[in-house]
């Protein structure tokens, strides 16, 4: 059972809804697991959901619409706010039915100048990218989902991708990141962290930071719990690739990210010898059908309990091992006396005063 003192964080990863999936159907058991004091989590309010991408299955407005009515109904059974809520695209979040790229004969073509990664050869010519167009991938996203749950477009220029929440009351901020700018029916495998997103990110997150301290919201002293979350993971099989922006990560103490894309459980430390680690967190896949899981990997969610002084976070793990049946815990992390497994592991943390 879980301490309602704590910080109660709960991550849901890949939601694959379908238009004709049955939110209710999906919310009972989880908010039955939830609140179960007996073999559950035994909460009756949560501090913040997060949900790291793959929210639908093929990005249309009514596969949105069902995630929306799923996490609204979340919002209202545990006294969240849209405000408190973190979420991110994932790569079935993109649209492919977006009209992003132009064909054009090879002869019209200067092809010394194409850059590569934005256009397809095809027959006698190119599927040359539009750059105009290519952020319309993400409009079903902003306009049949983020908006209508959280009131505000999700921005559609790569730039501002990268959007920080800083909350004073539990000193916690968030760093909500796109990893799947790049990513089209043409290149699936293209996740990422767009550098300059991440540059602007990190100035604006800074500037709350500073501007609570002045305003003397903060106190100079004060420490601060910062977690970044995207979609793809940075460890393992299908990770982004190109991981340099850890780094900065890093080097801004981030202690924690969160992310999905993978679906199994994954938990990993990046920098183990470092003076500044940080800690990964897959929640695994909450809606993915049997056929898009590895063999005998159930659904899974986690449910993080952060201490109120920064000090540690148990990440519980919960399991539906059969469609229809009811979640459990997925005692897979081993006790530390090394007898037996238990349904959660636990992260030691270091205050960071930012």
């Amino acid at each position: 059972m879980s301490d309602s003192n704590n910080v109660q964080i709960l991550h849901l990863s890949d939601l694959h809804m379908r238009y004709d999936s049955d939110p209710e159907s999906i919310l009972e058991p989880l908010i039955a697991d939830i609140l179960d004091s007996e073999e559950g989590l035994g909460l009756k309010q949560l501090d913040y959901l997060v949900v790291s991408g793959d929210l639908t299955n093929k990005a249309t407005p009514q596969e949105f619409e069902q995630a929306r009515q799923l996490i609204s109904s979340l919002i209202e059974q545990f006294d969240l706010t849209a405000e408190r809520c973190i979420i991110v695209p994932g790569n079935h979040d993109l649209s492919w039915d977006e009209e992003v790229y132009e064909w054009k004969k090879k002869r019209l073509v200067e092809q010394n100048k194409l850059q590569k990664g934005t256009y397809v050869e095809q027959g006698d010519g190119f599927l040359l990218r539009v750059e105009e167009q290519y952020p319309q991938r993400f409009k079903n996203f902003s306009e049949s989902f983020y908006q209508p749950l959280l009131g505000k477009e999700y921005p559609l220029e790569f730039k501002q991708q990268c959007l920080p929440s800083l909350f004073l009351n539990t000193r916690i901020q968030f760093l909500a990141m796109n990893s799947c700018s790049e990513i089209d029916e043409y290149f699936r495998e293209r996740s990422s962290i767009r550098e300059e997103s991440l540059a602007r990110g990190l100035q604006e997150a800074n500037q709350q930071i500073q501007q609570a301290k002045r305003e003397e919201q903060l106190s100079k002293e004060t420490d601060i719990l910062r977690i970044a979350v995207w979609h793809h993971p940075i460890t393992g099989n299908e990770k982004i690739a190109k991981d340099a922006f850890l780094e900065r990560l890093q080097q801004v103490d981030f202690q924690l990210c969160l992310h999905g894309h993978i679906h199994e459980e994954r938990t990993d430390i990046i920098g183990l010898h470092h003076t500044r680690k940080i800690y990964v967190a897959g929640a695994g896949s909450f809606g993915a059908p049997t056929n898009a899981r590895p063999e005998s990997t159930p659904r899974f969610y986690n449910l993080l309990e952060v201490k109120p002084d920064h000090s540690k976070i148990r990440v519980h793990t919960r399991c539906l091992r059969k469609d229809g049946g009811a979640w459990e815990g997925w005692y897979f992390w081993p006790k530390k006396n090394g007898r037996g497994r238990e349904a959660y592991y636990e992260i030691n943390l270091q205050k960071k005063t930012i």
